[in-house]
């Protein structure tokens, strides 16, 4: 009963004909632990943002230097890391000038704890504005990536990844108990002699 049971659940485990299919449309094209991230730049026309990793913390070394908003850097590790394709385009011509790759609109880097990089080059959005087109270094293939990573990519260009500074708690005042001050009783003035 037991080694049916375990039967059971290993077929039940293995992908069917249309995950394997539905995996090969939407393939992985980035994989690296968001641990493993050391620098995080993205570079688009002449301006760059860059972040490198400080301890636990992340620092804003380009456009200025700054404590960096960790939260958004890491959603963009966390999705970078594990980057998978929405399609691979069937077909693609070897003139990227029509994706917008010839001259990437993003380039984005990851540096990592091996000294190795992941890259990924965004050119133009599909025409539904659904996706970017998009590329890895050494990978003939042109991928679509979705749409919102990539403007949120394109965003830290403008509105790089600065961190909300910590409000400083006002000193608390304690109330102090005073002394009445005396009465004073006014002068007695005398009247002008007439």
């Amino acid at each position: 009963m037991i080694v049916l049971a375990g039967v059971v659940y290993y077929v039940s485990q293995q992908p069917t004909p249309q995950d394997l299919a539905n995996k090969a449309k939407t393939p992985r094209i980035l994989s690296f632990a968001s641990t493993d991230a050391t620098t995080l730049t993205i570079s688009g026309g002449s301006s760059t943002t860059e972040v490198q990793r400080s301890n636990s913390s992340w620092q804003l070394v380009k456009p200025v230097a700054t404590p960096a908003d960790a939260n958004r850097v890491q959603d963009w590790l966390d999705q970078l890391g594990s980057l998978n394709a929405d399609q691979v385009v069937q077909g693609a011509s070897s003139d990227l000038s029509q994706y917008g790759l010839s001259k990437p609109k993003l380039d984005v880097e990851v540096g990592l704890t091996s000294g190795k990089a992941a890259t990924l080059k965004l050119g133009d959005k599909t025409p539904d504005g659904s996706d970017y087109y998009a590329q890895v270094p050494g990978d003939k293939n042109i991928y679509l990536v979705n749409a919102p990573l990539g403007d949120d990519l394109n965003s830290a260009l403008a509105k790089p990844p600065v961190a909300t500074p910590t409000p400083t708690p006002l000193p608390t005042l304690v109330p102090t108990t005073q002394t009445p001050l005396p009465a004073v009783t006014p002068l007695a003035t005398g009247t002008p002699a007439g």
